[in-house]
């Protein structure tokens, strides 16, 4: 299928896909949120700072522990591939769009290190029909926000998931929100690959062959830690010879 006709698809499709929507906040499993602590050190030598930002991703849905979460088990995969120790910490709240991320930065203290940043929203603008207009404008203020509290930084946006694989929606939700996630990934890349020092990542993880938990939304410990594995070694691989020191990653 074409992009023109996935496109009308998509409209065609939408106001039978938002009843679907409805029925599955009312009926869906809700998962609560990691418990433990939300920051913590990980491996040995130079230290540097891990910042992760942004939704359940981030906050632990799925995955019991935060010990077991996406920060956790990317700083312990950074610590192993740069054999330094990465004080880790993570903002993140369950159901965060990226307005929500843009003004949870703003907030935060002054005093918040970060040498790598570890983003990850989206699916929330998805799931909340975001216009691709919002979507671009709330990346550009994320952008900025983010220089001007980090400018030496590096930061990572995970992708969007394919959630035109998701195991719990049916058709055509599961359609309309993949090709609505795969739409406002295509901008993210874009607007990212502008950027010095940022790098976009696709999301690699295949929610038909990956372990999802039982709500069918959010990837399990064991994917997280698959993929925390990837981002590092993705990270590491956009970051060969440059330097890493606790004063920021060019």
């Amino acid at each position: 299928m074409n992009s023109l006709l996935k496109r009308l698809g998509f409209w065609i499709l939408l106001p039978v896909s938002a009843l679907q929507g409805l029925r599955l906040r009312r009926t869906a499993i809700r998962l609560p949120e990691a418990s433990g602590a939300r920051a913590g050190v990980r491996g040995h030598g130079e230290a540097i700072h891990l910042l992760a930002l942004g939704d359940s991703i981030i906050a632990g849905v799925g995955t019991g522990d935060m010990a077991h979460s996406l920060p956790a088990q990317f700083a312990q995969a950074l610590a192993e591939a740069r054999q330094c120790t990465v004080h880790w910490r993570a903002e993140a709240a369950n159901g965060a769009d990226i307005s929500d991320l843009c003004l949870s930065i703003v907030q935060l203290p002054e005093d918040v290190k970060a040498d790598v940043i570890l983003i990850s929203v989206g699916v929330n603008d998805v799931t909340g029909l975001s216009s691709l207009r919002h979507w671009r404008t709330r990346l550009g203020q994320l952008v900025t926000h983010i220089r001007q509290k980090w400018p030496q930084a590096r930061v990572i946006f995970a992708g969007l998931p394919p959630m035109g694989h998701f195991p719990l929606p049916p058709q055509p939700l599961r359609f309309t929100l993949g090709y609505r996630a795969a739409a406002l990934d295509a901008i993210a890349a874009t607007v990212i690959a502008r950027q010095a020092g940022m790098q976009h990542i696709a999301t690699d993880i295949n929610p038909l062959t990956d372990e999802f938990c039982e709500d069918g939304f959010h990837p399990s410990a064991d994917s997280c830690a698959y993929w925390a594995v990837v981002l590092a070694q993705k990270t590491e691989a956009d970051n060969v010879g440059k330097p890493v020191s606790g004063k920021g990653i060019a």
